[in-house]
């Protein structure tokens, strides 16, 4: 389909009230001619003012000014719900946030998710070998009060990032040592009684070149308790949705003579007594799910690094940055099913099965900004990563306690197995130029490819595939150009191209999946996209607004189809799936986003999103829809500052999508889907913030209407109606 006539058609799907307020703020009011910035960076942070560009940031790469990027800074974190990290970034452009459990989310970008999008934390990949095809808990394990802000790209990124950026990139800013403050808060949220203490403090030490601090440090730390979570409407409480975590990190910083600094970092999370609701309950009845027990404990993060970078150098040199580190992954899931009695009653199995996978990842990044002839920006570097995953796992008879080790036969000998098989390991690496240059004052052209090499080894068990070796070379690219059209109106397109090479995950797992059980699929091939996009932008003065348009066409997708285990399609009366590559999925879809202040006290901002994706299971043969694409959504905010500073305000917050009835196979299996479809929702909440003697407020009442609901995809419900409150002390 041509791109023109897609994007027609998703932009006919919206219907006027969903295009009118962004298209407004396009082209109302007076636009005021204001001088372009020549820079050769350009590296969009002329529209996303207040952005700090550091070392962590992705929005320092000259590629960025043709993409689609939007950042939801830390204040989302104290004028929002925020549970988990993912809640930060309900009201972004673009974004779904999917939640199979209380504890846990995912972010969906452009009708992707899990392997197929690439989470990063300051800069370094959270995605390891270990992420499944399907939504995953992985960003949970980010603590959001430790975050600066969060960068969000929709579109391929694979060209800045390698394996899996097809949908786009999440990279988390955490707050680093810098100044001197502290802060602690309290949040409290009435829907689950769940609450939130947060401490956080930096230091300055000593005085060198340029009155600057020979050194600062940071540290924080964060706890949290929550309860069973209350839908709304009839639904009520959820069992089984309460969780606790910790937190803490703590950071230096260390300025050299000249323009570089060294810097390092330790920060890690941890969540306990996560139970993946949808295994525990049938869709919103009474009736038990296939499980008696399914908790992930436990489940913890950790990620140290050090590193150098450099910023204003003279000579040759303008920037650049080198770091290296280890990452840390731990995650214990303990299972247990329901046995039918003679009576047709459902007890308890008298065993459960236990599988711990832990992931180690090292790496190291280097990364450069030559200074070039006026006019244009160049940036090149390489990163490396090596993950060494350790398993295991035992069935245990609940009445005795005696545990049987899980193992895989293999002709060297019997490999203890988790979720993978022990030993696993995975290595990626790459190289990239990226450019960008201004042409005639007004046109700039982007460009930029990257050489990516991704390699796994593995035993999978004689039963499973036996020995794995698997190498996958990819060489991607992208172009794009940026057109200023007067008036602060630019219009930017770009087509790149993503990929995703197959992970221990898909060469050797054998996981509970909804439906039944995946088994290892060694001879998968890595998918590939090209992604064609265009888009409006209106920038500074009074309004913003962005519109953008774009198809994304995936060969050789990877889905889980039916299969079978030695001729049989059932395993321990589980039905068998496994992944294959499919013949070609196309998505395609429009953004709309845009803001504006309507005089001195009041300003406004909205969004809304359409998706739709079809997929072919085999050249020349039916369509169906790809699994879980959002439906069409929208947000649309009104605030009102109070007095003068802007430190009181209030706001009305409303969100909603529509019905989503088209269901892929995978879907209709799914039990976090209900039958027919997921059905449209809308919900409305007020919030505040004001001080209040030294401290400082924000509250807010949500699901004015006590609607129940469930976002596509997710396995619980949305909270119902409840009142949420946060105080703050102290500056940071």
């Amino acid at each position: 389909m041509p791109i023109s006539a897609a994007c027609g058609r998703s932009l006919a799907r919206f219907g006027a009230p969903a295009l009118a307020l962004p298209l407004a703020l396009l082209v109302a009011a007076p636009l005021a001619a204001q001088q372009r910035d020549s820079s050769a960076r350009a590296d969009s942070v002329a529209r996303l003012p207040g952005v700090r560009v550091t070392a962590a940031s992705v929005l320092r790469a000259p590629l960025l000014p043709a993409s689609a990027v939007s950042v939801a800074p830390a204040a989302r974190v104290a004028e929002g719900p925020s549970r988990i990290l993912p809640d930060v970034l309900r009201e972004l452009p673009g974004v779904q946030v999917q939640q199979t459990n209380a504890g846990h989310g995912t972010v969906m970008l452009r009708g992707l998710t899990g392997n197929q999008v690439l989470v990063l934390v300051d800069g370094v990949r959270l995605n390891n070998s270990t992420v499944r095809d399907g939504p995953n808990q992985y960003l949970a394990l980010i603590d959001p009060e430790r975050i600066e802000r969060v960068e969000v790209v929709r579109g391929p990124g694979s060209v800045l990032f390698g394996s899996d950026a097809i949908g786009g990139v999440v990279n988390v800013v955490t707050r680093r040592a810098a100044g001197e403050g502290a802060t602690a808060s309290l949040a409290h949220a009435t829907a689950d009684g769940g609450s939130r203490l947060a401490l956080s403090g930096g230091t300055a030490l000593g005085e060198g070149a340029g009155a600057r601090p020979r050194l600062e440090l940071r540290a924080g730390a964060a706890a949290s308790r929550v309860g069973e979570l209350r839908a709304g409407g009839d639904v009520g409480r959820q069992a089984a949705t309460g969780y606790e975590s910790i937190a803490g990190d703590v950071s230096a910083r260390a300025p050299l003579g000249g323009c570089g600094a060294v810097s390092a970092q330790l920060q890690g999370m941890q969540l306990d007594g996560v139970s993946r609701f949808d295994r525990l309950v049938d869709f919103r009845a009474p009736a038990p799910g296939p499980d008696a027990e399914f908790a992930f404990d436990p489940q913890t993060h950790l990620l140290a690094t050090a590193g150098y970078e450099a910023e204003g150098c003279g000579g040759r040199l303008g920037a650049g940055g080198a770091s290296v580190g280890t990452q840390r992954q731990r995650e214990g899931r303990r299972e247990r099913g329901l046995d039918e009695t003679d009576a047709g009653a459902l007890e308890p199995a008298p065993s459960r099965s236990y599988l711990r996978d832990d992931v180690r990842t090292r790496f190291a990044r280097l990364w450069l900004e030559p200074r070039a002839p006026g006019g244009v920006a160049l940036r090149v570097g390489a990163d490396a990563y090596a993950d060494d995953v350790a398993s295991y796992g035992y069935d245990e008879v609940v009445a005795t306690g005696e545990r049987t080790p899980i193992v895989r036969a293999s002709g060297a000998g019997e490999i203890p197995t988790g979720r993978f098989p022990n030993g696993a390991r995975a290595t990626a690496a790459g190289v990239y130029a990226h450019a960008a240059a201004l042409v005639a004052g007004r046109l700039r052209l982007l460009g930029g490819a990257r050489w990516d090499d991704a390699r796994v080894r593995l035993d999978a068990g004689d039963s499973f595939g036996g020995r794995v070796r698997s190498r996958n070379a990819r060489l991607t690219a992208q172009l794009g150009a940026e057109l200023a059209l007067g008036g602060s109106v630019v219009a930017s397109a770009h087509a790149g191209q993503g990929f995703r090479a197959p992970n221990v995950y898909d060469l050797s797992t054998v996981s509970s999946v909804p439906g039944g059980v995946v088994l290892p699929s060694p001879e998968l091939r890595p998918e590939r996209s090209v992604t064609y996009e265009a888009a409006l932008r209106r920038t500074g003065g009074r309004a913003s607004a962005a519109v953008t348009g774009y198809v994304t066409r995936i060969d050789d997708l990877v889905d889980r189809l039916p299969g079978s285990y030695r001729g049989d399609t059932l395993l321990d009366g589980e039905r068998v799936f496994r992944a294959a590559n499919l013949g070609r999925a196309t998505v395609a879809g429009v953004e709309l986003s845009g803001s504006a202040a309507l005089g001195s006290a009041l300003a406004v901002r909205a969004q809304a999103f359409h998706t739709r994706g079809s997929q072919r299971l085999q050249p020349g043969g039916p369509s169906e829809p790809v699994s879980k694409v959002p439906p069409t959504s929208a947000s649309l905010a009104l605030r009102r500052t109070l007095g003068t500073g802007a430190r009181a305000w209030v706001e009305a917050v409303g969100r909603g999508a529509a019905a989503q009835r088209r269901l892929s196979a995978r879907d209709l299996r799914d039990s976090r889907i209900q039958p027919g479809g997921t059905p449209a929702w809308a919900t409305l909440g007020l919030r505040a913030g004001f001080p209040a003697g030294a401290a400082r407020v924000t509250a807010g009442l949500e699901n004015l209407l006590d609607r129940a609901y469930r976002e596509h995809g997710s396995g619980i419900d949305s909270p119902g109606r409840h009142l949420w409150v946060r105080v703050e002390v102290g500056s940071d």
